[in-house]
């Protein structure tokens, strides 16, 4: 028992020598940084630009967003902020820039007073690197485009959509710079990827700007995608054969007389679609032109309900009797 208590006591003692060597370490640390804080340092800090009343009519064309470096002198207390966040400087388009050539110019000899004012009266400014901005601008413009759906839909086994895809709105504004403008013809969609497709569709998706320009805007972030989805069927008709423009001193005798058509439509219209809604139409002036010894069908298709139709032979042969 008493070995217990003789290595209990052991313990504590070292414990206790060891809480006592890390408070000493941690006070000699804090010193260390205290005093290296209050010495005085030369550090460059870059500021990124915000603009600040630029005339709502005017759009700065440069590909990105420029950045100051200010080269200061001042003590470490006074840096600290700097190193953990970003420093922004507003760059004001009334007071600070005058126009010249389609571009507004700031100059570093004028901008210091509102460098200092950022920075404090303990802060010296040493040097302001650019010492000139140009910033070339042009006149905001707007341009009616078309919105181009980017899609990869699969429908399940035998449903379709009779109307195709509707997108509202079908056409949006971009507006920025007219020269960047003028390229732009289309917008399109983010992907819509879909598969197996039974039900209706409506979705929202998002806008992607030509070549990423951060410098465009669009009217609409986002656009409505519908469509209305049913189970289709496909049928079959011997569709009869007219012969057009044929001279009142000549007779035809062409073959086949029936051309089998087949047709694709949803189910609930199958049986609003007859016979009469197909016409097979042969042309004799066409051969005429052409000097051929054959017809080239044409099918006319006079039912909105049909998405598609299509016949099974494109020659009709025929010869004068």
């Amino acid at each position: 028992m008493l070995n217990n208590i003789q290595t209990k006591l052991v313990r504590s003692l070292k414990s206790k020598k060891l809480n006592v060597f890390g408070l000493f370490f941690l006070l000699a640390f804090l010193i260390l940084v205290v005093t290296k804080l209050s010495e005085t340092y030369v550090e460059t800090i870059p500021f990124n630009i915000e603009y600040r009343n630029l005339p709502e009519k005017n759009i700065i064309t440069l590909d990105s967003i420029p950045k100051v470096n200010v080269t200061v002198s001042t003590h470490g207390f006074n840096l600290l902020s700097y190193y953990f966040y970003d420093k922004n400087f507003q760059l004001d388009f009334k007071k600070s820039t005058y126009i010249k050539d389609n571009n507004y110019v700031w100059l570093a000899d004028k901008g210091i007073y509102d460098f200092k004012k950022l920075l404090g009266k303990n802060v010296d400014i040493i040097a302001v690197k650019p010492d000139t901005l140009i910033l070339p601008f042009g006149t905001l413009s707007m341009k009616r485009v078309p919105v181009v759906l980017k899609s990869k839909i699969n429908f399940a086994s035998g449903f379709d959509t009779l109307d195709g895809i509707e997108i509202k709105p079908d056409s949006v504004n971009v507006i920025g710079a007219k020269e960047e403008i003028d390229n732009v013809d289309f917008v399109e969609t983010q992907l819509l990827s879909l598969e197996n497709i039974k039900m209706n569709i409506n979705t929202n998706l998002g806008l992607e700007l030509p070549n990423s320009s951060k410098r465009l805007k669009l009217s609409e972030e986002n656009i409505n995608i519908t469509a209305s989805v049913e189970k289709f069927t496909e049928g079959t008709f011997d569709v009869p054969i007219t012969i057009l423009n044929v001279p009142n001193n000549i007779e035809i005798n062409y073959f086949p007389k029936y051309i089998k058509v087949s047709y694709y439509l949803s189910l609930r219209d199958y049986r609003e679609v007859n016979l009469s809604d197909f016409i097979i139409e042969c042309d004799y002036r066409d051969v005429l032109k052409s000097g051929k010894s054959y017809f080239n069908p044409k099918l006319i298709v006079n039912s909105g309900q049909v998405k598609s139709a299509r016949m099974k032979q494109n020659k009709v042969e025929y010869i004068i009797k």
